[in-house]
């Protein structure tokens, strides 16, 4: 069983269009792993997709947006969260990806990720084989069953203005975007 939960109409039809245009527009890099740009030699066989520079209002709209629904992932997960981390907003082309990882909370792992309980995906634009310009193909965020149980993955579909959110020790990927662009905003709520 894989645990997560989806929120609909979290942002709203004209929000997600300004939001396109703003991180298409927007100044930025390559995403990096973890949020560091300085692994580069390592992350193109990893990660490829562009991590835009949104304005600071945007952040912070984001930032109260995701404040808000914290109430109700504290509820489905049945823990106390604490504060967001700054959102990330990214930008995926053609052939753009992310292989199989977990965003935190693991164990093994001993960096600034071990404090992450809850990781939050805000789709912006939608997933679909229509050509329309507005949508994208491929870019699927799949959820991945716990190791060594069946093989079990779940496509979440990518419905323009809704959040998914997940248990951040939860494996996932992003498929590569075979048409169009994708665009999302993605942030980790940490622990109480």
């Amino acid at each position: 069983m894989i645990d997560y939960i989806e929120i609909a109409d979290v942002l709203d039809e004209a929000a997600c269009s300004a939001l396109c245009a703003e991180i298409r527009a927007a100044s930025g890099g390559p995403a990096g792993l973890l949020g560091r740009a300085d692994q580069k030699p390592a992350w193109p066989e990893v990660r490829r997709t562009r991590r835009a520079e949104a304005s600071e209002a945007t952040e912070g709209l984001v930032a109260t947006l995701l404040a808000g629904q914290k109430v109700a992932l504290e509820r489905h997960f049945d823990f106390a969260l604490g504060a967001c981390e700054k959102p990330q907003f990214l930008h995926y082309r053609e052939g753009d990806f992310f292989v199989p990882h977990q965003d935190g909370n693991t164990p093994l792992i001993h960096d600034d990720s071990r404090f992450r309980k809850v990781s939050a995906v805000i789709f912006l634009n939608g997933q679909s084989n229509d050509p329309s310009p507005a949508n994208y193909t491929g870019g699927s965020l799949v959820l991945h069953g716990p190791y060594g149980g069946p093989d079990l993955r779940v496509a979440m579909p990518a419905l323009p203005g809704s959040l998914v959110a997940f248990r951040s020790e939860t494996t996932h990927e992003v498929t590569p975007v075979t048409r169009n662009e994708r665009f999302t905003i993605v942030s980790w709520y940490r622990g109480a």
